[in-house]
């Protein structure tokens, strides 16, 4: 009866929002589905270490071991870091065509396949026969992997976030928080449940961060709004910053001639163009119509020039082109007389192009 208190204080409120999120990923339509099915894999690990949580509690109850121990504690040893190599991909969505991004997973394939072999090797944990615990020579390797992964998620964050979302840099560092903290409380003082509590609670924040950011995107390309982009140059307002004007050649012809929906392919598909040469350096705007900005913080006129070849080398294999023209912002300068150079600027290379 103790134990089933324990249980139901200890998890109650972590099914409460385990349930809710479920209901609400399935019931949102999340404009990276890649995006929603990491967050489905993040809440279905959530409900397997909860429930080998709760079975390990029981199987340590009694002088005798009970096998099936080593099952729930290698689960709930693998699951734990396998959950923060989710939220690493979450992170790294913008990366996840990269062939590099899987060798994330190699210190977790390492541990699983140490942890596996523990029952026999005894090199990780084991139990003995009156249910006690014993620390194998690898004993501490779960926490290390989980701590290295930790680890790899701030750096990764910093380096991929920071920059232009520091809301979705400081989610990561109170998920991290919130995983360590739990994590020392239940190794030194004994307690139940509050990793699987933490790692959910942090799927619930990052989720919010995402619901939120929807907003921020426009529907059709995937590029950030013109609200976003009001809010983000006043929050910039100290720094230099590249101020790229970018208008699709020949909208209205293409949608008089093949019709609109070839009209926002083509929209779609300059958007990728961009965001794809701009990876974590530019930040892509849809202005409005067929105008994109793109916004580069501390950036140079050769890195500029370098990204718009760039773009316009993919977009040679396309069917469709764009113009144009930058303009530098700093402190000294008026922002609205940027924009205004950097329309003129794109509006100057318009002139020289020979539409197809």
């Amino acid at each position: 009866m103790e134990l089933l208190r324990e249980i139901i204080i200890g998890n109650f409120g972590v099914w409460i929002v385990i349930i809710s999120l479920l209901i609400a990923l399935i019931g949102t339509q999340f404009k990276d589905k890649y995006v929603k099915v990491l967050f489905l894999i993040y809440l279905m690990l959530l409900i397997i270490v909860d429930i080998v949580d709760i079975l390990d509690g029981y199987f340590r109850i009694g002088d005798v071991l009970n096998n099936w121990r080593y099952v729930s504690s290698s689960t709930g040893y693998i699951l734990r870091p396998a959950i923060i190599v989710v939220i690493i991909f979450i992170m790294l969505r913008r990366e996840k065509q990269s062939k590099f991004i899987w060798v994330i997973t190699i210190p977790l394939i390492i541990e699983i396949l140490l942890i596996v072999s523990s029952p026999f090797t005894k090199w990780v944990f084991s139990f003995s026969s009156d249910n006690y615990f014993h620390r194998g020579p690898l004993g501490f390797l779960p926490h290390i992997i989980s701590a290295f992964y930790v680890v790899l998620l701030l750096v990764l964050s910093f380096v991929y976030s920071f920059k232009f979302d520091k809301a979705e840099f400081l989610t990561i560092c109170l998920i991290a928080l919130f995983a360590v903290v739990a994590t020392l409380l239940e190794s030194f003082f004994n307690f139940n449940y509050l990793l699987t509590q933490s790692l959910t609670a942090s799927c619930l924040m990052y989720y919010v961060y995402f619901y939120i950011r929807q907003s921020r995107i426009d529907a059709l390309t995937g590029a950030l709004n013109r609200e976003c982009f009001i809010i983000d140059m006043k929050h910039y307002s100290k720094s230099t910053i590249a101020i790229i004007m970018v208008d699709l050649n020949g909208l209205k012809n293409i949608n008089d001639t093949y019709g609109h929906e070839e009209g926002d392919f083509a929209l779609m598909t300059l958007a990728r163009a961009l965001r794809r040469q701009a990876k974590n350096d530019y930040r892509i705007y849809r202005f409005g119509g067929d105008e994109f900005v793109v916004a580069g913080v501390n950036k140079d006129e050769i890195d500029v020039n370098k990204f718009i070849t760039k773009v316009k080398e993919e977009l040679k294999g396309t069917r469709y082109m764009a113009s144009f023209g930058y303009s530098f912002y700093n402190s000294k300068k008026d922002f609205d007389d940027t924009l205004k150079e950097s329309d003129e600027a794109m509006y100057k290379d318009k002139k020289h192009y020979i539409h197809r």
